[in-house]
């Protein structure tokens, strides 16, 4: 610390960082930012420039080299999120990163080790969590409105929504598609509302029917037909230890009647709940019942602040970090999985 605050650097100086991650750190007065490092120069200037960064670099192992910095947040693409993570740890540095938290099961097992090692605190930034909607149902389910979650229907599907950047439509930077770049989002929600069982098997399927027609636009501008090399459709059926089950639907360009479907359906044996807007559905006394819940009565919160609020509260009182990567590491044995299964047509037991 230097003045009484934390030091943080941020890896990683595009959209995400600049519109969710940099308003959470600047409502924290006990934080300020050190350093950014973004492999393209001007896009790290300019980020310096705006935020009042004082060093900037293109090389994020220079941030390792910083004896001052105490956490490093991660918000590069895919891709460089392992190496600059264990780089951070294993120089001592509390690290905050972007999902998916690694594109690799293996990966996310070498940041486990790596914040183990050096004893500093690693989680995943699943702001989903964080909203103020699943703040609410988790809170029932901790009560047993629900009885046991059995099973899930979770989706996030997006008609004509391709992110049109390199960073998500090719493989060698993203590690895959929608399945990684929203699946994990929705994924990680179902998962921790059912109470992170662990995974015994996956079977999925990817498709990439519509990405690289030049008869298919997006509605947030066009992308590089040729370059795009990942699924823009993805589907698992996920099965735990515990006997419960998750469906899970992803895709960029879906022909859906809706722009955008990012919800998950719980199956409880006391209750059922269509997250994030819909009514609990339940029989009392005979009676079928749909309880509706007030959530615009609660104050209304951005879920990326709370999660950074959350993680610097972890690292000050030095206790667990709510995303704990263990949770993380199952979810991205869960993607992986799908990818495995897509690829050779069967079912991946862990």
């Amino acid at each position: 610390m230097k003045n009484g605050k934390y030091q943080i650097a941020i890896v990683g100086a595009g959209g995400i960082a600049r519109w969710a991650h940099m308003p959470g750190w600047q409502k924290l007065p006990e934080t300020e930012i050190l350093a950014v490092a973004d492999n393209n120069l001007e896009t790290a200037q300019e980020f310096a420039g705006d935020f009042g960064v004082p060093h900037v670099f293109t090389d994020y192992r220079k941030i390792a080299e910083m004896d001052e910095v105490d956490i490093v947040d991660v918000c590069a693409p895919n891709a460089v999120h392992c190496p600059a993570t264990v780089s951070a740890l294993l120089s001592g540095k509390h690290v905050l990163c972007e999902k998916p938290l690694a594109i690799k099961t293996s990966e996310v097992v070498e940041m486990i080790e790596a914040s183990q090692k050096s004893g500093k605190k690693l989680m995943c930034a699943q702001h989903q969590r964080f909203r103020r909607e699943s703040r609410v149902v988790k809170n029932l389910i901790d009560d047993g409105v629900f009885g046991e979650i059995y099973f899930a229907q979770a989706q996030a599907l997006r008609r004509r929504s391709v992110p049109a950047r390199p960073t998500f439509i090719k493989k060698e930077l993203s590690g895959g598609g929608p399945l990684l770049d929203i699946g994990v989002h929705i994924l990680d929600l179902t998962y921790w509302f059912m109470g992170c069982p662990r995974v015994q098997s996956v079977k999925g399927v990817t498709f990439t029917k519509l990405a690289q027609r030049e008869d298919v636009h997006g509605l947030w501008g066009e992308w590089d037909r040729e370059a795009y090399d990942v699924e823009d459709f993805a589907a698992g059926f996920i099965r735990f230890t515990n006997g419960a089950a998750i469906s899970l639907s992803c895709s960029f360009l879906a022909n859906i009647t809706i722009i955008e479907d990012f919800s998950t359906i719980l199956y409880g044996t006391e209750a059922g709940l269509h997250w994030p807007n819909g009514k609990l559905a339940t029989e009392k006394s005979g009676v079928l019942q749909d309880i509706e819940l007030h959530l615009s009565e609660m104050p209304e919160v951005r879920p990326h602040t709370e999660e950074i609020r959350a993680f610097l509260e972890a690292v000050k009182e030095d206790k667990p970090v709510p995303v704990k990567p263990e949770e993380s590491l199952e979810v991205i044995k869960m993607l992986e999985g799908i990818y495995q299964s897509a690829e050779t047509g069967a079912e991946v037991n862990f």
